[in-house]
């Protein structure tokens, strides 16, 4: 059974229909960017798209379902914007402490700061630094992520399953300018808030 298309705005409903998207099943037929390119398709509308989609058990073309064990929600899209979602890659990957991933995402030297606290210098202790306080969570949600030229920089909260909220901000420098560089160094601050 067809699922109709959610309410995203008079301007995008008629731009989709225009190129005979009239439900779900067919906006999933393109990837997010050719949609995005349709005159009268904003942000918004690709962000309520998205979340119809995934309810749905469907995605935009080219994109796999997130397989992620907890809520993602906030500025998380990433259109257009390659270090972006770089950086909310390694949020994930740190939060699900998935060292294949990271290894991806960032340098061999890699190094993460926390101000007042320590500092480790390679993937390896970071890895291992993450993976004995991995933590059973139930909600990200990025408030801002941005980049630019090799630096970006992401703060949120984190809500772990037994109610903690932890507070994140996160500097990152990327070891160049190149669309898809990898990171070189995270400084984080962090506020913990047992409630």
């Amino acid at each position: 059974m067809a699922t109709e298309l959610p309410k995203i705005g008079r301007p995008a409903t008629n731009a989709l229909q225009s190129i005979g998207v009239m439900t779900l099943e067919k906006v999933a037929e393109y990837d997010r960017t050719s949609i995005l390119d349709i005159h009268g398709v904003g942000p918004k509308a690709i962000d309520r798209l998205d979340k119809a989609l995934k309810e749905q058990g469907l995605s935009f073309k080219n994109e796999k379902l997130s397989e992620i064990p907890f809520e993602l929600v906030g500025d998380v899209a990433c259109d257009n914007a390659p270090k972006r979602r770089i950086m909310l890659d390694f949020l994930l990957a740190s939060a699900l402490a998935d060292k294949t991933k990271l290894s991806q995402i960032v340098v061999s030297n890699f190094i993460w700061k926390v101000p007042g606290a320590f500092e480790l210098k390679s993937l390896d202790e970071f890895y291992n630094e993450i993976e004995a306080h991995s933590t059973e969570i139930k909600k990200i949600e990025v408030t801002h992520h941005l980049t630019h030229g090799k630096f970006g920089a992401m703060h949120g909260i984190q809500t772990n399953v037994n109610g903690m909220k932890i507070y994140f901000a996160d500097f990152i420098e990327f070891e160049s300018h190149s669309k898809n560089a990898k990171i070189k160094i995270v400084t984080s601050y962090v506020i913990m808030n047992e409630s």
